[in-house]
């Protein structure tokens, strides 16, 4: 099935794939510009989006792991939750910092 999706900025193309066990295999592209917060100085910018993506998903609960896709657990299949748990995960990344405080010493004294 072909998956095309766009949720705040960001656009999710990819193919699922129903296995015989009733888990979906999900590969494809996120990307496009979303606004996060900036960890160091708390204000928004836009940060730009281009990653491979590869999940698989399967019913709860799940006692595994696997090295090849990302797990996601859910009772039913929704591309519109996994994409919203994606977009939670990126705003969330202590890894956002903004251009202007990329530029300046990260342990500045005051």
């Amino acid at each position: 099935m072909e998956i095309n999706k766009t949720l705040e900025g960001l656009n999710l193309t990819a193919q699922s794939i129903k296995t015989k066990n009733g888990e979906y295999i999900i590969t494809g592209k996120l990307n496009g510009d979303i606004e996060v917060e900036c960890v160091k100085c708390l204000k928004p910018f836009k940060k730009h989006i281009d990653e491979d993506i590869k999940f698989k998903v399967v019913k709860p609960p799940y006692e595994g792991f696997d090295q090849e896709y990302d797990i996601i657990e859910q009772e039913k299949f929704d591309i519109e939750e996994i994409l919203k748990s994606e977009i939670e995960s990126i705003k969330n990344d202590f890894l956002n910092i903004c251009e202007s405080c990329e530029k300046e010493e990260f342990n500045k004294e005051f």
